[in-house]
């Protein structure tokens, strides 16, 4: 039996072991003779760490918790966390024989870099472009420092590697870019997949939640689901509603996310009342996107989006939802271009909120078990697990 350690960091809000990685994890371990160890890197309190401990028990996985050091600044902490985490990976291989290491991003990566004569295989989840992302989104300068340490990390985890899995071709180009073409064979572009069992469409929980939502049967409802920020769109979402809902005064918005606050003052008093903002578990969404009709699936294409591979955009396939989607993002334009029940939305196009109503005006006339069984072919765990054997093989 092979024994895999992944080793992730992340932030308290952030749900992606449990809700991207175990999942892909779990049909892995029952297709090769694997077994799972994580360590995960988190600052997430008690309540979280305990739900992860005892959701790794049930899937026979092995999980530990490093808490990230936020004192005396929080770019201290978290350097001197990733210090004294070389050490501690370090031992956790030794002591429990691992055989393949796959570490998720930049700082992980980097703690890898520093441990002499790792006899384990390496494949390194690279993630999208996660500096780029920074430099995009956050206020990282290409010219700093800590972006100069960091990208000279991932260069070298990128050529160390055994496997590099990316979230597109288009990263995959932009690191051969990098480090040079003779490294091609050793990449990867694996899929955010979802479970189809758990994505699906229930009439009878539509009903429920509609009622529950008091939103009438017959109303056009779209959906948004996920994080917030300038990179999502959110006026450009909310723009589009109001002009749908200017030829049809019954449509209502229903947003999903973990931080409704963002989006409250964004919302014009006119359309006040027809916009739901809720805050949902991740075992909730599912029966909350069974009430919509049109799903959002908006980033602003910078950069760094090219690397990305949008993980609402599979929910919302999978749940037979006709969607707008971005063009410019990862594949997602390869992908869905030949889908007449997903809107390419360019954001370079001057008519794009016209073409947009459009395209709503029409999107009751797709059929919704084709586009879920469109998104099973593309986006669901069974296809993500066959990616991920297919790098797992490979080394």
């Amino acid at each position: 039996m092979k024994k895999f350690l992944f080793i992730t960091w992340d932030g308290p809000q952030v749900n992606y072991l449990e809700g991207l990685f175990y999942p892909i994890f779990d049909v892995i371990r029952k297709q090769l003779d694997i077994e799972f160890h994580i360590i995960q890197f988190t600052w997430g309190n008690h309540k979280k760490i305990n739900y992860l401990q005892e959701l790794s028990e049930q899937l026979g996985f092995k999980y530990t918790s490093v808490i990230i050091n936020r004192k005396p600044h929080p770019i201290i902490g978290v350097y001197y966390t990733a210090y004294k985490g070389c050490k501690l990976i370090n031992k956790y291989i030794i002591e429990n024989n691992i055989d393949i290491i796959m570490p998720r991003s930049n700082l992980p990566a980097m703690m890898i870099n520093r441990i002499k004569n790792i006899k384990a295989k390496i494949i390194f989840d690279a993630d999208g472009l996660p500096l780029e992302e920074r430099v995009d989104f956050s206020g990282l300068k290409k010219s700093s420092l800590q972006y100069r340490l960091l990208k000279r990390q991932e260069t070298l985890m990128l050529k160390k590697a055994n496997a590099v899995l990316t979230r597109s071709q288009k990263a995959i180009e932009i690191h051969l870019n990098n480090i040079g073409k003779e490294y091609l064979s050793k990449f990867f572009v694996v899929t955010n997949g979802r479970n189809p069992d758990f994505f699906h469409p229930n009439d009878s929980i539509r009903k429920e939640y509609r009622k529950k939502l008091g939103i009438n049967e017959n109303a056009i409802v779209f959906v948004y689901c996920g994080s917030l920020g300038s990179q999502y769109a959110p006026e450009e979402m909310i723009e589009i509603f109001v002009r749908y809902k200017s030829i049809d005064s019954f449509a209502k918005f229903l947003i999903l996310t973990g931080s409704p606050g963002y989006i409250q003052d964004m919302i014009p008093e006119k359309i006040r009342k027809d916009v739901i903002v809720r805050s949902a578990s991740f075992e909730e969404v599912p029966d909350y996107l069974n009430i919509a009709d049109i799903a959002f699936a908006i980033r602003k294409p910078t950069y760094s989006m090219q690397g990305v591979a949008p993980i609402k955009l599979g929910e919302y396939l999978l749940m037979g939802l006709p969607t707008i989607a971005s063009k410019g993002i990862g594949d997602t334009e390869n992908i869905l271009q030949n889908n007449a029940a997903c809107f390419l939305y360019d954001h370079n196009d001057n008519h794009r909120m016209e073409n947009a109503i459009k395209w709503c005006i029409k999107a009751q006339k797709f059929n919704p078990d084709k586009i879920r069984d469109f998104g099973i072919a593309n986006f669901s765990l069974q296809k993500s697990a066959e990616d991920y054997i297919k790098a797992i093989n490979y080394i």
